[in-house]
């Protein structure tokens, strides 16, 4: 019985990490944290997502160019590529509000 909740515990450890994952391969997804209670200064949104997107695409940070921050109805948009050296992602960062980083999708 003790073997069947160790077990349990495992695998309800890694469908909680599994949550955490993003599929940069999905376009059109929404992936990257939501909400990270790190309220951001228009000016600090695309150096921001620069560093999000070098951190998903695996890509150096000299090789993502972004846009500046552009009002939407649910807060920013920026809009950048990633050039991985075998492809260009272009991709949306998006912002609450408030400033939070709600994630990347792709375009």
């Amino acid at each position: 019985m003790r073997l069947h909740l160790i077990k349990l515990s495992f695998l309800l450890l890694s469908l909680d990490l599994a949550a955490c994952t993003t599929d940069a391969g999905d376009p059109g997804t929404v992936s990257g944290p939501v909400a990270t209670g790190a309220t951001l200064a228009r000016a600090d949104m695309a150096e921001y997502c620069r560093s999000q997107a070098a951190s998903q695409y695996g890509a150096p940070p000299g090789s993502i160019s972004t846009q500046d921050p552009v009002p939407r109805s649910f807060g920013s948009l920026v809009v950048g590529t990633a050039d991985t050296g075998v492809k260009t992602y272009i991709f949306n960062c998006r912002f609450d509000s408030s400033g939070n980083f709600i994630g990347i999708s792709e375009t």
